[in-house]
């Protein structure tokens, strides 16, 4: 028997989905709605993989599926986790993966926020503040490209 590691599902890259969405639609800013959109869902899968096993299935994984907007979360707990079940210490390395993608996601969301003001703020020709943000950095160290 093998134990499988937690994954993130991915269905195609972001900036291949961004790129698309940008020349179908020639807006920068739908565009972008677009990929924070699918960078808000967060699914987090454990599994036991047993012998011929290449997918994971019901009742052999633990599936968390986390909406980073709306705070929805949806928990589903195969039989082979529940208590008293061969791999029922596996729950806790999956509410550590859980926890710990999260908080990236989250980090990374913000990440992405505060990159898409400041070049909406570059684009528009909007003043930046010039004291330093609340990153540390001052604005008059931005490129200009006017």
């Amino acid at each position: 028997m093998t134990y499988a590691n937690s994954s993130v599902t991915v269905t195609a890259s972001a900036s291949v989905r961004f790129q698309s969405k940008l020349k179908e639609s020639k807006n920068f800013g739908d565009a972008l709605v677009e990929i924070f959109s699918d960078l808000v869902k967060l699914e987090i899968v454990t599994w036991v993989a047993h012998e011929g096993d290449t997918t994971h299935k019901t009742g052999n994984r633990l599936r968390t599926t986390i909406n980073l907007i709306d705070g929805d979360i949806e928990n589903e707990i195969g039989a082979d986790f529940l208590q008293g079940s061969p791999y029922a210490e596996l729950r806790d390395f999956h509410e550590t993966q859980v926890d710990h993608g999260s908080e990236t996601i989250a980090n990374n969301l913000k990440t992405l926020v505060d990159i898409g003001q400041k070049v909406t703020g570059l684009l528009t020709g909007e003043d930046e503040n010039e004291d330093e943000d609340a990153n540390g950095l001052s604005s008059d160290r931005l490129p200009s490209f006017v």
